[in-house]
Parts: structure tokens; C-alpha cells; sequence
């Protein structure tokens, strides 16, 4: 029976650990637990997160989406590979957020290319109702899926460009401005109406970019020049579905109060770790009931 030997409170300490940017080595030292303990607890709680995402952000009244991608490798850097090896090499997070609720609605772990694009914009035009405003980067992939699948009437699609410019040409009357590493940098943004009317003046991708900032700081295997990577696939993506999981539904955001999933109007109330123990027991349960019924059902038949 999975977790027969560790406790509620000590699954709870352990999601806490990971969640909070710790590394597996790290979380075993402090626990006392063993890794193979730690790997089964992201395995099964990525699992049961991730089925709960997909089952029940459905039917969302956004108004406004930003959609954007996040680089990370699996195992190796994709310039310093040889040769292509599967499940290795440079991967991006693909992730679409509704801004007024933080929600992160859909998402998807692939390659940069307009296959794995198609069926992320396809997933998430499935989980809104109603006209949205989409807001992305210059990615061609999102000008070429968007008027595919967000078909309902009313639906408008801008993008935003962030402008890095050469401080020689800054002008203090046109540009805000910012010091960094010592030089002056000119920050502005270029917002353009791509399908129908967007507001450009609340067309942005900031609050996406915001979320990749936290998965960086949460997730060790999303941080740089670290040896905390993952160094496979799958367990890659069942670690970013736990991060997301409890971004969701345990998270509290600052700017709102509670946590996204409440403020969209899928839960009641905030879940604590706890609640996140009890789904993933329930998950877990289920599969086993499953496979019991699928084996016994075999041996009955003639």
C-alpha cells in the first residue's frame, strides 16, 4: 500500500520542502527519509494534481489570457548534445494564465515548435467559455493556432514585445529607464492588435512572465547553473504538475487574498498540503481499484 510507512504530517513536510525550492537530496537529509520515499511522493502527488487540473478547470469565464514559454533542459543542455536523445536535451514550459484570477489554466511541457503549440492552444480554447482576450509574444505558432481554435465571436488576440534599446539612443522624454549591472537600460514594450479589437492598454504578458519567475524560485529543477535538474522526463513533468498543483489551489496570492482556484470559483476555500495528501491518497486508491478490476475481469473471461 503506497505510503504505508510515512505519515500524513510527514508527506505534508515533504511537498512543503519541494515546494519551496529544496532539492530531493536536500529534503531526504532534513526528513530523514529516503529518496526512493521522496520520488514516490512527487510521482503520485504530480499524478493526482495533474488529473485534477485536467478534470475540473473546465468551462472558465476568463476575460483576459497570457500565454508564454519557459526554456529548462532535461539531463543536458541541448547545445552541448552530440546528437538528439529522446527525453533529453532543451524542453519549454508552455503555459497559459488567466491575469485577473492567476489561475494557470492549461499547460504543457515540449519542445518550442508548432506541434507541441497546436495542442496547447488547442487544450486551453477547450477549458474557457466565452469571447477572451488572448495576449502572447511574436511566436508565429500562437498567430497560426489562435484563430483555429478560439473561434467564439468576439474573441481578440494582441501581442507585446519587450524593447531592449541601446542606451546611446535613449531619450528621457520617450523611454523609461533603469539602471542594471551598473549600465543604463532602456525597458519599453510594443503592443499590436493582431485579430479584432484588443484593449492594448491592459494587453500584456507580465503576469505569466510573474509565474515563471515563481516556478524558478519554487522548483529547484527549473533553477540555473545548479545541479538540481531533472535528469528525466517524466518525472520532470510530474514535478512542474505538483508546483502547479499547489500554485493553484494552496498558494495564496498577495495580490488577492486566496488562492487562484478560489478566486476563479473552483473551490470554496484554500486546501493546505493536507488536502493535497488526501487527494493523492484518493488517486492512488482509485488506480489500485482499477487495476484490480481490470485483472479480475480478465480472469473471467473464457
Amino acid at each position: 500500500m503506497p505510503y504505508a510507512r510515512i505519515s500524513t504530517e510527514k508527506r505534508a513536510m515533504i511537498l512543503a520542502g519541494i515546494c519551496e525550492g529544496m532539492p530531493m537530496n536536500a529534503v531526504t537529509r532534513m526528513l530523514k527519509v529516503g529518496k526512493k520515499a521522496v520520488k514516490r511522493v512527487i510521482e503520485e502527488t504530480g499524478e493526482a494534481l495533474g488529473n485534477y487540473m485536467r478534470t475540473n478547470f473546465r468551462d472558465l469565464p476568463c476575460v483576459r489570457l497570457e500565454l508564454d514559454e519557459q526554456w529548462q533542459y532535461v539531463a543536458k543542455h541541448g547545445q552541448r548534445m552530440a546528437k538528439k536523445e529522446v527525453g533529453k536535451g532543451d524542453f519549454w514550459l508552455w503555459c497559459g494564465i488567466d491575469p485577473d484570477t492567476k489561475l494557470v489554466v492549461s499547460y504543457l511541457i515540449g519542445h518550442r515548435d508548432m506541434n507541441t503549440g497546436e495542442d496547447f492552444i488547442r487544450d486551453l480554447a477547450k477549458r474557457v467559455v466565452g469571447p477572451v482576450q488572448n495576449a502572447s509574444d511574436h511566436l508565429r505558432t500562437y498567430a497560426h493556432c489562435i484563430p483555429a481554435y478560439f473561434t467564439h465571436p468576439g474573441t481578440t488576440y494582441g501581442t507585446e514585445a519587450k524593447i531592449f534599446n541601446d542606451p546611446r539612443d535613449w531619450k528621457p522624454e520617450t523611454y523609461p529607464h533603469r539602471r542594471k549591472n551598473g549600465v543604463e537600460k532602456i525597458v519599453t514594450s510594443e503592443r499590436e492588435a493582431v485579430i479584432g479589437e484588443p484593449d492594448l492598454a491592459s494587453l500584456t504578458t507580465c503576469h505569466v512572465e510573474r509565474v515563471f519567475l515563481t516556478i524558478r524560485q519554487e522548483l529547484k529543477r527549473y533553477r540555473r547553473l545548479g545541479l538540481g535538474y531533472s535528469k528525466d522526463l517524466r518525472m520532470h513533468k510530474l514535478a512542474t504538475a505538483l508546483i502547479l498543483g499547489v500554485y493553484n489551489l494552496v498558494r495564496r496570492h498577495s495580490s488577492l487574498g486566496t488562492t487562484p482556484a478560489v478566486a476563479a470559483g473552483i473551490e470554496e476555500k484554500p486546501w493546505i498540503l493536507e488536502d493535497v495528501v488526501a487527494l493523492t491518497e484518493r488517486h492512488v486508491r482509485g488506480k489500485e481499484d482499477r487495476a484490480f478490476e481490470a485483472a479480475f475481469a480478465a480472469l473471467e473471461k473464457p
